[in-house]
């Protein structure tokens, strides 16, 4: 039957001519560009079909992503039109299709001769007009199909002889090889492509040196980074001239050190690209030896890490004068994280607060500095503390005393802020310093008490020359006055009279003056009577002098009121009180005395010309430093609203009971 259906493909089955077809062919898909593959196959397929006299030839392939899926690739037909074989689908041939997975051929010479299983690969043959087929698998080595290359005849049955299904085979095998050559080639251009992206994004440059020809493959980023033209040949002395001559040994140590131990090595040096500059380059990489032992190449990428080296450089010059800084100030430094359980502590920090040595694991150094908090300020310091880490205060700053362990009472200054929070807001990382300030307390200390004995001997010194001039000067103008009072009644009245009169007149009023002039050096009235009719008095003794209107609202003090409290307030508001008879040009003034937070709250408020408390003036500077000294030596607190053109305010507060030691 066969040979009545296809007399020309006997004609054309001549085994030399199809060898030399077959020679041709693989000739044409050697070093065949991946580019071409699909053309020659096309070419191919058209070539054997014509010499065997075969109506139609399909390529189906593998898809490497899904192994499974089937597709049509490649269609020859001798007919025109191939619409209808463009349709053919994996679908349509299902036991053709799990043939070919498996590797198996297929030949049939009818329709009929499929087995049942293979019913409906029957039916769509018939459909697409297939009489015959032959269908091949295409794989290498035994390894998977990459695909299928079937040959069908549409006008008359044929037979598959073993010699034409054989030489047929070599044919799937050129296809196959060339195929299997794209795709691999496709997926090492698709993994180089993958390595580049990868090495771009890192900004890093790929290299190979070859160790037969001592020659380096660059990439085109890593002759940007050593600054080779794209033409250069690098050669390893090139290269070794490129390097910094500081650090060549450092290079060649570490390419020996990794074909002597076959590890990969990892080296950072400095390289000089020739326009004058230094950079820093990371290059790491890997050794590869042929089967006999030998060195073939080195494979790597290298990093142009001069930023990095010159902010390492930057941190370690900062971190040195931070570390200088606090040398010199004396500045102890740590870092807590509470939910991790760890604490950070300088020796400073374990010196200044006497942690010894096992409290230094976990939080026992945070505990330890708790421990020995001062009972009167722990609650304190804890409550800034938990108002740090809640979110209220970003952050700290707090002078306590603190009980070493060998030194006894200390004054610690502390600053602290939180580094980091949660979602909650609360804090989780908190970094401080701490400054022993002992010293500067006990000099403060030894001011405070040197100016206070300076303040009571001055008023020692107003006192004595108050009573002075009560007691004495006052009495003996007095008598004064008596007796020219008695000259003046005796004498004969005339011109001599009128002088006698004004003499006595003029010493009646130095006496009312050198009595107020003692009251102001000493207001007898602050020990008889109490701050808030010394106060009282002061502001009618001002007021009658008919400068300015002063208005009172005084409330009285309470009973405990100590003696230090009283006598600053008092002074503070003759100070002020004087400054605004002198200086402010004002209408009117008010003094108040309020009790307020376990305290008394002085205000004395003028409506004058104001001014700049930045830049008070020499004369109301020096007012204003004796009321803030005095303020001081109490615990008080001193405020001052004025403004240019806006009138004057002095806020004091003291503690009712005077400083508290």
């Amino acid at each position: 039957m066969a040979e009545q259906a296809c007399p020309a493909a006997e004609r054309s089955e001549n085994r030399l001519d199809f060898e030399t077809l077959i020679a041709d062919l693989s000739y044409r898909f050697i070093n065949l560009p991946s580019g071409e593959v699909d053309r020659e196959i096309r070419d191919a397929l058209r070539r054997v079909c014509e010499h065997l006299g075969i109506d139609l030839a399909a390529l189906w392939q593998w898809s490497a992503a899904a192994p499974a899926a089937i597709t049509l690739t490649h269609l020859h037909c001798a007919q025109e039109d191939l619409r209808l074989f463009q349709q053919m689908a994996q679908e349509d041939f299902p036991w053709v299709r799990q043939r070919m997975l498996e590797g198996r051929a297929v030949l049939f010479s009818s329709l009929d001769e499929l087995p049942a299983e293979a019913a409906l690969d029957r039916e769509n043959g018939r459909r697409f007009g297939i009489k015959s087929n032959l269908t091949l698998p295409l794989s290498v080595g035994g390894a998977p199909p990459v695909g299928a290359l079937g040959f069908n005849t549409l006008r008359a049955e044929r037979d598959w002889p073993e010699a034409l299904v054989n030489r047929l085979h070599l044919v799937a095998q050129v296809f196959t090889n060339a195929l299997a050559r794209r795709r691999f080639e496709l997926t090492l251009k698709e993994s180089e492509e993958r390595v580049s992206l990868a090495a771009d994004s890192a900004e890093a440059g790929l290299w190979m040196l070859d160790f037969r020809t001592r020659v380096f493959w660059l990439s085109d980023r890593t002759r940007a980074i050593y600054g080779y033209s794209p033409e250069e040949v690098i050669t390893m002395k090139r290269f070794k001239a490129s390097v910094h001559h500081e650090d060549v040994d450092l290079v060649r140590g570490a390419i020996d050190r990794s074909l002597n131990e076959r590890d990969p090595f990892n080296v950072e040096y400095r390289i000089q690209p020739g326009d004058g500059r230094v950079q820093w380059i990371a290059s790491r990489g890997r050794p590869h030896f042929t089967s006999s032992g030998d060195p073939e190449r080195l494979t790597g990428v290298s990093t142009d890490i001069s930023e990095r080296k010159r902010a390492e450089e930057a941190l370690r010059r900062s971190e040195a004068r931070l570390a200088s800084g606090a040398d010199l100030a004396g500045l102890a430094f740590y870092e807590v994280d509470p939910a991790g359980g760890i604490v950070f502590a300088d020796d400073r920090f374990r010196h200044i607060c006497g942690v010894p040595p096992g409290r230094e694991l976990g939080l026992q150094t945070l505990e330890f500095w708790m421990e020995h908090l001062h009972p009167d300020d722990r609650r304190r310091v804890l409550d800034m503390r938990e108002q740090l880490h809640d979110g209220r205060v970003d952050q700290v700053s707090v002078e306590y005393r603190y009980l070493h362990p060998d030194h006894g009472q200390k004054w610690i200054q502390h600053q602290a802020r939180v580094a980091a929070r949660n979602t909650t807001g609360r804090g989780i990382v908190t970094l401080g310093v701490l400054r022993d300030i002992t010293e500067r307390k006990r000099t403060e200390e030894e001011l405070r008490d040197l100016s206070q004995r300076l303040i009571r001997a001055h008023e020692e010194e107003r006192a004595l020359l108050a009573r002075e001039l009560h007691d004495d000067v006052t009495q003996r103008l007095a008598v004064l006055a008596i007796d020219v009072g008695r000259a003046e009644l005796a004498a004969p009245e005339g011109a001599l009279t009128e002088v006698m009169r004004a003499v006595r007149g003029g010493l009646m009023r130095l006496s009312e003056d050198i009595h107020s002039l003692a009251y102001q050096l000493h207001p007898s009235v602050l020990e008889e009577l109490g701050l808030a009719e010394a106060l009282h008095a002061e502001c009618e003794r001002l007021g009658r002098q008919g400068r300015i209107e002063i208005s009172v609202d005084l409330d009285p003090p309470p009973a405990s009121v100590g003696k230090d409290a009283a006598l600053c307030l008092f002074r503070v508001a003759q100070e002020a009180l004087n400054n605004v008879t002198r200086h402010a040009r004002a209408r009117a003034a008010n003094v108040a005395l309020r009790r307020m937070d376990g305290g008394l709250l002085l205000a004395v408020r003028d409506d004058g010309v104001g001014f700049d408390p930045v830049r008070p003036g020499s004369r109301r500077s020096l007012g204003l430093a004796s009321m803030r000294e005095r303020v001081r030596l109490v615990n008080g607190t001193l405020e001052i609203e004025s403004a240019p053109g806006h009138g004057t305010a002095i806020i004091v507060w003291v503690p009712a009971e005077g400083p508290q030691r």
